[in-house]
Parts: structure tokens; sequence; C-alpha cells
């Protein structure tokens, strides 16, 4: 039998990732690894290079330089259709729903980018289609009961409140099977209670699905009360990276934040 090694644990590890955009350095050799069912997050001040990180782990964006490994594989040549088929499940900080559809039909998007029917198929109705459709039905209906959406399914998403959205678009992303869920942002504009609800959602994709998850946050509260390990960028460099309770005191975290020394 073969012994596991620390690289089996290993679900995505970016390795001196470079992104410019014209003269500005917007990541400047990131490295960290995110293990398998694990929370990882990533934080720090506004432009520090949060999202671009997260651009480039989905393929929105290509790396400059550097390497970014996902279950092995590397990322950075794969165009991003590709990216999305692997397993990687992302949310926006900007919602990316379609409004004028139902709650329902968001959720089945997500579950229809995860099956690689082919179009031919589709066009012959083959068995093993008929039996896709069935499956990803199924699954809808899973999703829309646990994220708690079931008695709204048919609802128009543009009718529905931010809260609400922002659970659908997390309800999408989980119907896509994911081995590795982007979260961005996800408390933005949530009141304590609901909060409280995503912090258990999060716990449960790690502990329940064994997803792993990448949360980036400025509600500091939530990322370090859920968060295996946690990275920090400032102007596009990493300056911490590790337990929640070291990277909490760690100097050059309150300096960045705080602007003082600790």
């Amino acid at each position: 039998m073969r012994r596991m090694t620390a690289t089996d644990d290993m679900m995505l590890s970016l390795d001196g990732v470079t992104v410019k955009f014209g003269g500005i350095t917007a990541l400047d050799e990131v490295s960290f690894d995110v293990n398998r069912a694990s929370i990882c997050g990533l934080i720090g001040p506004n432009g520090a290079g949060k999202t671009t990180c997260f651009n480039c782990i989905s393929g929105l964006y290509r790396p400059q330089g550097g390497s970014i490994r996902f279950g092995g594989r590397e990322l950075t040549e794969l165009p991003r259709h590709q990216i999305a088929h692997l397993g990687i499940g992302r949310t926006f900080q900007n919602l990316a729903l379609f409004p004028s559809m139902s709650v329902k039909r968001n959720v089945m998007v997500g579950a229809h980018g995860s099956e690689g029917s082919g179009f031919i198929k589709s066009m012959l109705a083959l068995p093993s289609v008929r039996r896709s459709e069935e499956e990803t039905g199924e699954r809808t209906e899973r999703i829309l009961e646990r994220f708690g959406l079931a008695d709204i399914a048919d609802t128009p998403v543009s009718s529905l409140p931010f809260p609400i959205q922002k659970r659908v678009e997390m309800a999408r992303a989980m119907a896509s099977r994911p081995k590795v869920l982007i979260l961005d942002e996800p408390a933005a504009g949530l009141n304590h209670v609901e909060v409280e609800r995503l912090a258990g959602e999060i716990q449960q994709i790690r502990d329940q699905d064994g997803i792993t998850v990448l949360l980036v946050e400025h509600h500091m509260n939530l990322v370090m009360r859920v968060s295996d390990k946690v990275v920090v960028l400032n102007f596009g460099k990493k300056i911490a990276d590790g337990l929640p309770g070291e990277v909490r005191g760690n100097a050059d975290v309150i300096h960045a934040y705080l602007g003082t020394e600790a």
C-alpha cells in the first residue's frame, strides 16, 4: 500500500504567482497551499490582491508568472471552461445571477455546468442524457431544500432581498459539485443572524461534504472562527500565513490593517 504524503492532502497550491496590470503589480510572487477538506481564509486591506488571486485560480486572469496547481494539475495553461469542469465553484463579490430567472432555474444552471453530456448526445436524447437530466433535477431539489430555498423555488431572483440572492448564488455554486468552493465576501450585506447561519453553512460544507473552501472576507470574526488557516495579502504580497491565532497577533498584519506598530 502506498504511503500517504503531504502532497496527497494538498488540494490547491500557488507558487510564485505574479500578476501585473500595466505598471501595477497586483500579485507579487504569492505562494500558499490549501489542504483538502479545509477552510482557508484569504484576507487583507482593500486593494491587497485578494480578488485578483481568486480570478487567477478560476481562470478569469492568466498570471504572468508562477504556478497554480489543483489536485496536482497545472491550471495556468487551461482555458476557463476546463477549470470549471475540474471542480472549482465560486461565488462573486458582486452577484452574478440571472435576475429574470427563478431561483430553481439559477440553481439548475450550476447543476448543468457540471454535466458533460455534450451537444450531440443531448440532440439525440440518448438514455444517458435522460438519466443525467433526472439526476440534475433531483440534485437541484436537494440543494434548494438544504439552503432553505424550496418554498421560493419559482420566484424570480430579481424580486428577492439581497441576502436571499446571496444564498441562491451559494446554492448554485454547490449544485456544480465543486471540489474547491471559492467564496468572495459572502457575508457582505448580511446581519448578525445571517452571518451566524453562513458560518454554520461554510463549516458544514467542509465537514459533511469534504469540500475545500477558499474564503475572502472582510468580516474578521467570521474568518477567524471558521478558517483552519489564514493567508494575509497586502499590496499584492503575502505578509502572513498560518493558524488564525498566529495571524491575529502578527505585527505585520496589525500594521497593515491599523497603520500602527503592534
